[in-house]
């Protein structure tokens, strides 16, 4: 955005946090594409990034007294968007993890509270990631971190689309190899469930 830009975007932001419902549906059609994908890049499901898509707006208009006009908006409502993935992916870990224990579940035995926590697979995703080749962690991470497409990455590294697919699925296979090692047999059906791999 340019100063001009900025400068409007403050004040549907003030608008906005006068419970403006003009300025409201201005920023969505401004930023609904913009958390669509960005949500995408982790559910990679349409259905699940379109929720979350709204949910993500819901947030803003429930809690738009504490946007601080100041800050970096796009950061803001990306955040936000995060955070909500986040809880999702928890809410169906904790699900399929109590599915696939029940049945074997012993007395006393909470499979939900004793299960890995969110921070746990996300800590060792980062450790199996960090363990990647660089060239193969760079298109990874340009991949997954920035959404960038096979062509565009291709074009910045100055590699050919099938390189990089080589990579991405290099990538995929270490960081499964690499949680097969560190956690329960639960932990990959749980990724495999909400398409991480």
């Amino acid at each position: 955005m340019d100063q001009l830009d900025k400068s409007l975007l403050k004040e549907l932001i003030i608008l906005l946090k006068k419970s403006d419902n003009t300025a409201f549906n201005k920023v969505y059609a401004l930023y609904r594409s913009k958390i669509y994908r960005f949500a995408w890049r982790f559910v990679r499901c349409d259905e699940s990034a379109a929720e979350l898509t709204q949910l993500a707006f819901v947030h803003l208009w429930k809690y738009r007294d504490s946007i601080n006009e100041e800050k970096d908006f796009n950061a803001y409502l990306l955040t936000i968007t995060k955070n909500l993935v986040y809880k999702e992916f928890q809410r169906k870990a904790k699900l399929t993890t109590y599915h696939l224990s029940h049945d074997k579940a012993e007395p006393g035995h909470d499979p939900i509270n004793s299960s890995m926590n969110l921070k746990d697979y996300t800590n060792l995703a980062a450790k199996a990631i960090d363990g990647l080749p660089p060239q193969t962690k760079k298109v990874f991470k340009l991949s997954r971190d920035e959404g960038a497409s096979y062509e565009c990455i291709a074009e910045q590294l100055n590699i050919s689309k099938n390189t990089v697919h080589s990579h991405i699925a290099k990538s995929l296979s270490h960081i499964r190899a690499y949680f097969k090692v560190h956690t329960p047999e639960t932990v990959l059906a749980i990724f495999s469930c909400l398409n991480l791999f």
